[in-house]
Parts: structure tokens; C-alpha cells; sequence
């Protein structure tokens, strides 16, 4: 009888048979948020207010730096004011964008251990997974990771800008967009190029410091040289002297090199013009178009160059 009577009563159901198991769990961990919930919401607090510090520090860095490389740049930035100001925007945004979010991943990975840790959570296991996932991820992208490298060192180190002619060695042309995986190059025929920054091994920079203008005159063997030299040398120094052409130049004068080349029928005598950047192509059509002029009015005989079949 007694144990028919124990056998007929019917069992609680799993949640009620300790009822005070799922509130015990609650009431542990709102203790745990009540004595470390000062903690936490200081940890939260020190992250923005650090975030917001560090980005004011960024921002007046990259401006500093960008001050002090004009400065030191002088006809280095080319082209127009505009062309000018639209180079160093693209530096300084692109800096300060690599330099922020870097920063704010930082603070806030730091930020989010501490409260872990704060709510006595252990962060072994979760810095383990990170590193997983992390080593997959750079492993998979390592192409896209080594074109973002490449793109923030060549902006820090201001290699080339919008503006800028480049050799890439897959693209020659002007540089119009500096991204940090990518660069877009439009060459002389008006295609654009879309050169990623991790592939390109060596660049070659048309537009910093100043370029040479070289210009080399065929004349007749039987010409006098010293004559030749006079003219030539007199018509650079009227093209450098000329006010709409004197910016194109640097402060060097050109200079009637010498002879370059002998041959049966002609020799060639070699100008050399030191030249803004960008700017040899004009002087130096400029130049050709008045040696020829001056050839002629004195009766110089400018010789056909031979090519060989």
C-alpha cells in the first residue's frame, strides 16, 4: 500500500524541482554586475573618452606632418593649388582613415577583455579562437592584406600623389586615384589603369623635384660647331629669358652639351634644359620649334637622320 501510494504521485517536472537553481544563477551574476558594475561602466566610459583623445591626436599629427611635408616639398606638389589641395586631402584622409581605425580597433579590443574579465569570464579560450580565425582570414586574404600594407606605406612615405606621372612597370601614366589597395593610372592613349599597390615592386616618379628637357639637333658634318653652338645657346637662353616660359624652368639655364654623335653626313649636337616637374615635353617642343626657326634664318643645314630598316 505504501508504495503504491508513492508509485501514484506524480513526479515534478525537471524546472520545478529546483526552482531556486535558475533564480540562484541570476542572483549570482547580478551580484557579480552589482560589485563590478561600477568596473564595467568605467571601462566603457575610459574607452570613448581614450577613442575620442587618441583621433584628436591623430588628426592634429597628420596635419602637422602634412605642413611640414609642403614645406619641405616646395615644387615637389605640382600643378595647380587645386591639384595640390586635392593630393593632400587624399593624403590626409587616407592616413588619418588608417590611423583611426586602427586606433579604435585597438581601444576596443583592449576594452572588451577588460570586461570580460571583469565578469570573471576566462579570455584563454577566446583570444585561442581569435587566433584561429585571424590566421584564416590572413591566410586567405594575404593578396588584399599585402595591398593595404603596400597602399599605407606609399602614402606615409608620399611616393607618388594625384597628378604624379609613374612607371609602375605594368602602367606609365598620370596617377588620378591613390587608394590603399589600389592605384588608378590613366596612360597617354586615355585607358585607365587599375594597378593594385601590393604588385608593384618599383616606381619610377616623373613629377617630384624637376625633370630634363634633352633635345638633340642634326646637322650637316660640314657645319661649323662653334656656330651651331652660338645659335643654339643663344635661342635656349631667349626661350629661358621669355616670361611666359621662364616658371617652366628650374633656376639652372639651359646648356648646349656638345657633340653627341659623328657620322659620314651629320652630327648631332645635344641641349639640355633643366625643367619644372611635368613640364620637359612642352619646353623641349618649344625649344625644337625655335631651333629650327633660328637654323634656318642663319642657313644652318639641319640633316636627315638615317634609320635603318
Amino acid at each position: 500500500m505504501f508504495q503504491q501510494g508513492a508509485s501514484s504521485t506524480p513526479s515534478a517536472p525537471a524546472d520545478e524541482v529546483n526552482p531556486s537553481g535558475v533564480s540562484h544563477w541570476f542572483s549570482e551574476h547580478a551580484s557579480l554586475l552589482a560589485s563590478h558594475g561600477a568596473q564595467i561602466l568605467g571601462i566603457v566610459i575610459g574607452m570613448v573618452l581614450l577613442r575620442k583623445l587618441v583621433v584628436k591626436a591623430i588628426y592634429r599629427t597628420v596635419h602637422h606632418a602634412n605642413q611640414v611635408a609642403e614645406s619641405r616639398a616646395g615644387q615637389m606638389l605640382l600643378g595647380s593649388g587645386l591639384l595640390a589641395d586635392e593630393r593632400r586631402r587624399q593624403r590626409t584622409s587616407a592616413m588619418g582613415s588608417v590611423l583611426r581605425s586602427l586606433a579604435s580597433a585597438v581601444i576596443f579590443c583592449v576594452g572588451t577583455l577588460m570586461v570580460i574579465s571583469a565578469l570573471q569570464i576566462s579570455v584563454t579560450p577566446i583570444l585561442a579562437s581569435v587566433s584561429v580565425v585571424g590566421a584564416a582570414l590572413g591566410f586567405g586574404a594575404r593578396d588584399m592584406v599585402s595591398d593595404f600594407l603596400a597602399g599605407v606605406f606609399m602614402i606615409l612615405e608620399d611616393q607618388y600623389g594625384i597628378g604624379d606621372t609613374i612607371d609602375t612597370g605594368q602602367a606609365t601614366g598620370t596617377v588620378q586615384e591613390v587608394g590603399l589597395r589600389i592605384t588608378k593610372v590613366r596612360d597617354i592613349d586615355g585607358v585607365i589603369w587599375y594597378v593594385r599597390n601590393g604588385a608593384i615592386d618599383r616606381i619610377g616618379n616623373k613629377s617630384q623635384g624637376w625633370n630634363r628637357a634633352v633635345v638633340d639637333v642634326p646637322v650637316a658634318y660640314t657645319e661649323d660647331v662653334g656656330r651651331v653652338h652660338e645659335i643654339m645657346t643663344a635661342t635656349a637662353e631667349e626661350l629661358y629669358d621669355d616670361e611666359k616660359w621662364r616658371g617652366k624652368f628650374m633656376a639652372e639655364k639651359p646648356r648646349v652639351v656638345g657633340i653627341e654623335s659623328l657620322d659620314a653626313d651629320l652630327m648631332i649636337i645635344r641641349i639640355q634644359a633643366q625643367t619644372a616637374p611635368q613640364k620637359s615635353v612642352d619646353v623641349a617642343r618649344e625649344l625644337r620649334a625655335r631651333l629650327k626657326k633660328a637654323l634656318d634664318e642663319a642657313g644652318i643645314v639641319v640633316a636627315a637622320v638615317k634609320t635603318s630598316n
